[in-house]
């Protein structure tokens, strides 16, 4: 969600009329209880237009929200047999309400439909459906979360017929990295449609808390290691813990701060975890920017031992502080994160290595600074939004799009 509002003020500010239809979801539980009875007006949003349209309860809550998804995976298996059973299907991923309808009205006024999402795929391939129809160019942004290797557990979530019809289907794939466009590659996305567009990191927030503040506002030990994101397994929160207290039954006085929502597996994981333990691996739930951004500022390292991130915009906000990385040779990371120079990387799931390196870091202040450095040097020349803008605008032009309103 970031992500796609910082592209659409970006590339409003270079000139483009930008329509957003997105969910009224404001937390994750909205995604299975269901979340405002109707849309919302079409409003300005700092110069982008943006509509909210409701989203209906799915029976079972987030267990059926799970069980759907699994019986989709499954059938995917069958092949493009199974294309108009997940076309179905797909209407509860997320379950929004009105998007055709909503949609209805635009005809005639865009140039161009741009879909983001393919593991939360109907907004995205209901926008490539009404394109064909509409007989304008479909652009798709997958953020697709391709895991360790073809056609593993967390790619059979991204790679299922129907959402590979939409992307082999797009007049250009926007992957973010070189390395989610050598996967998309390999599902038979022409080469010549791909094109990685890469990410941005947003303005720090004007006026960070200083140490003592932060001590005060936020019960802190005294260093840590900071995680930020979903605490799941899939993004290595319970692995990031794990390679903790490991460290500390080294007798190393290391911590871990956490930042974002929890699951269930994490809770369970937590749950099970003594005083002691929980003393040294402290999940804090969401925070706003200034909280989030002070406790990056005086934090050791992040912490993103993730299979299931496309790019990590939270990558780039360490680097904006300065700070060295630790994550996984996994998903898009490795297309970011330059392994020994502005971070290190491990295997997914190794959490002895993930230890060690931890520990490595910890005890190193000059290699944490040089790696912190070299990650803010390249986030100052790399990661721009407004560069970003002038590919997505280029891919537009290239599918032969005037791209005036998207």
């Amino acid at each position: 969600e970031r992500y796609v509002g910082a592209l659409a003020h970006a590339l409003t500010a270079v000139g483009v009329q930008i329509t957003v239809l997105t969910s009224t979801a404001v937390r994750e539980a909205d995604f299975w209880a269901g979340a405002g009875p109707s849309p919302t007006p079409l409003c300005d949003e700092n110069g982008v237009q943006v509509m909210r349209l409701p989203l209906r309860p799915l029976l079972g809550g987030r267990a059926g929200l799970a069980a759907w998804r699994k019986a989709m995976v499954l059938a995917g298996q069958a092949g493009g047999a199974a294309r108009p059973l997940l076309l179905h299907l797909m209407r509860r991923i997320p379950p929004v309400r009105g998007l055709t309808a909503a949609l209805a009205p635009l005809r005639g006024q865009i140039d161009l439909i741009h879909g983001f999402n393919i593991s939360w795929e109907y907004p995205l391939v209901a926008g490539w459906q009404i394109a064909q129809q509409w007989g304008v160019p479909f652009v798709a942004t997958p953020f697709a979360h391709l895991g360790l290797a073809h056609g593993d557990r967390v790619a059979l979530n991204s790679t299922m017929p129907h959402q590979l019809a939409a992307l082999r289907g797009a007049a250009a794939v926007l992957p973010l990295t070189a390395v989610e466009a050598d996967g998309l590659a390999h599902y038979g996305i022409a080469a010549d449609r791909l094109h990685p567009i890469g990410g941005g990191a947003d303005p720090l927030p004007p006026a960070l808390w200083d140490e003592p503040t932060l001590r005060q506002q936020i019960a802190l030990p005294p260093r840590y290691a900071m995680f930020v994101g979903r605490a799941s397994y899939d993004k290595g929160a319970i692995h990031a813990a794990q390679a903790i207290l490991h460290l500390r039954q080294q007798g190393q006085a290391v911590s871990l701060v956490l930042v974002g929502h929890s699951t269930a597996e994490f809770d369970q994981f937590y749950g099970r975890l003594t005083p002691a333990e929980r003393a040294a691996v402290r999940p804090l739930g969401p925070l706003d920017e200034v909280a989030k951004h002070s406790l990056l500022r005086h934090s050791d390292l992040l912490l993103l031992p993730s299979q299931a991130d496309s790019f990590g915009i939270v990558l780039l906000e360490a680097w904006a502080h300065g700070k060295p990385i630790v994550a996984a040779r996994a998903g898009g990371i490795p297309g970011v994160v330059q392994d020994g120079r502005d971070g290190i990387l491990v295997p997914f799931g190794d959490v002895p290595t993930l230890a060690q390196t931890i520990w490595h870091l910890w005890d190193d202040a000059p290699l944490r600074h040089q790696l912190g450095q070299h990650g803010r040097a390249r986030l100052a020349t790399e990661y721009q939004w407004s560069a970003v803008a002038q590919r997505v605008l280029q891919a537009y032009q290239n599918c032969g799009a005037m791209a005036r309103s998207v």
